[in-house]
């Protein structure tokens, strides 16, 4: 997108690359649907874990008829996605980097590749640790009562995709206070003296993310923790950086 470029013309550029997205998209929820039984494997391991470690039937139901379909469709077009974020993000890129300057734009192409890999490590840590976790404490009650679990797929498939996302985003906050340092609206000092209001507020999330297991809320803190104290240290750094480009631009 140029500054130069009359309306019509980033208007016309906007819809090609629009339509390109989302011939892309079709292409990887396409490419997901084929691989389609995989994916039903990857999503279902976690119930399947923790059902099998409680000894319980380890089935997921769908209820209706059209739910067969949704909840296919809804997964194709959320691993689509996925699989398309990183071509999505560059014609996003693409479309906006002739308003940006040369060094706003080396600033998004450089720290993208950081987005993208805090989001899979949260994404990770959701699916491997939040999720089995949560599943396992709320498949605990009534099992003493001999109840037994019929688990709809569609709620199993929102709560998956809902924890997971939450995570990725989550992860991303070393990314956030880096930007808020790099835009000169918080220091690197500063946030080090709002500490203990982070570790506090990382308790509250780790109490709100995670079932009421002292463990599982120890941990998610202990790693919202580490990811602030990361965060300082980016922000520590871009100061350096910024302080540096100053004194040359000045000398």
């Amino acid at each position: 997108m140029s500054k130069t470029m009359p309306l019509s013309a980033h208007f016309e550029e906007l819809r090609k690359r629009l339509i390109t997205s989302l011939v892309f998209l079709s292409g990887t929820s396409l490419l997901s649907f084929i691989f389609r039984k995989n994916l039903f494997h990857i999503i279902s391991y976690p119930h399947d874990w923790v059902m099998g470690k409680l000894n319980l039937d380890s089935k997921l139901y769908v209820l209706n008829y059209q739910d067969n379909f949704m909840i296919q469709f809804k997964i194709c077009l959320i691993f689509g996605l996925f699989l398309a974020l990183p071509f999505l993000s560059y014609q996003l890129y693409k479309f906006i980097g002739e308003a940006l300057s040369i060094i706003e734009r080396k600033i998004v192409f450089l720290n993208f590749p950081l987005f993208f890999g805090l989001f899979i490590l949260g994404c990770l840590f959701g699916y491997y640790y939040l999720i089995p976790a949560s599943l396992l404490f709320l498949m605990s009650f009534g099992k003493d009562l001999g109840l037994t679990p019929m688990i709809n797929f569609s709620d199993y498939t929102s709560l998956f995709f809902l924890f997971t996302f939450v995570t990725g985003l989550v992860f991303e906050l070393p990314l956030i206070m880096m930007i808020v340092a790099r835009l000169g609206l918080f220091k690197a000092k500063d946030f080090r003296g709002k500490r203990k209001f982070a570790i506090l507020i990382a308790f509250i999330v780790g109490a709100i993310l995670t079932p009421p297991d002292p463990v599982s809320q120890i941990i998610l803190a202990f790693c919202l923790i580490l990811l602030y104290e990361l965060g300082c240290i980016l922000a520590y750094f871009v100061e350096r950086n910024k302080s540096k480009i100053c004194e040359q631009t000045t000398s």
